[in-house]
């Protein structure tokens, strides 16, 4: 009897240990199961280690890394106490597998060619919301011994227009391919940096022009460097197709 009770409140643990956390933090109960598997696959199998978390803001805010893998939302999801939005290439979305996860956790489907409008207006209302969105100003996978490529500065314009912070992040010791599946059998030692939040708003005074959005770009790349040691790498803007 003894061991049959012990049976079934071992395997009750993980939903009390779920329902509990879901308490705490501002993620619902599935969100919490869904976070659980990816919380135990960042810390065992990828080894992270988190400089900082996010506790705040109480609004929300656009967050900003260097992308090296598939896999680098995991890990600011486990440095942040709110579910985290991502803008997601579209044709990953619309993969029958996928596409009810993705909707349900709040993806944003982006096109990859030019200025996606409908994706853009769609982060900005998630921010403004109080979502917590991350955007990735490089715009695809870094696989170069570079800190990061060349640069949009989409995520400045929408969290100018949301009325929100910029948060950096920097994901460090990432050595996997551009392929999606690969990083899930790839072990590594990965290093999470949490950034201060950036007032963008009150950087542009209210302005949107290419030049405003250039230079505050410029500068929250140079946090992103700082975090990742190296102040004296200077940011790429990327070409002229990116203006609103």
């Amino acid at each position: 009897m003894i061991a049959t009770f012990i049976l079934v409140l071992a395997s009750l643990a993980p939903l009390l240990m779920a329902a509990g956390y879901a308490h705490r933090s501002h993620l619902n109960f599935v969100q919490v199961l869904l976070w659980m598997p990816a919380a135990m696959i960042t810390l065992f199998q990828w080894n992270t280690r988190l400089h900082g978390r996010l506790n705040g803001p109480s609004t929300g805010a656009i967050l900003i890394a260097n992308h090296r893998s598939s896999v680098d939302g995991f890990f600011i999801q486990m440095a942040c106490n709110k579910p985290v939005g991502s803008l997601v290439a579209r044709e990953y979305i619309e993969i029958p597998v996928l596409r009810h996860l993705f909707r349900f956790l709040g993806m944003i489907p982006v096109g990859r060619q030019g200025v996606d409008t409908q994706a853009t207006k769609r982060a900005i209302r998630e921010a403004a919301s109080g979502r917590l969105v991350l955007m990735f100003p490089e715009g695809r996978l870094n696989t170069t011994s570079d800190l990061m490529q060349s640069c949009r500065p989409g995520a400045v314009l929408v969290a100018i227009r949301a009325g929100v912070p910029i948060v950096p992040f920097y994901v460090q010791d990432i050595t996997f391919t551009n392929t999606i599946l690969k990083p899930f059998i790839s072990r590594a030692r990965v290093q999470l940096y949490v950034g201060e939040p950036i007032d963008v708003v009150k950087l542009s005074q209210g302005k949107t022009d290419k030049q405003t959005l250039g230079e505050i770009l410029q500068l929250c790349l140079q946090e992103i460097a700082k975090l990742a040691g190296e102040v004296d790498w200077e940011p790429q803007l990327a070409g002229r197709n990116w203006n609103h």
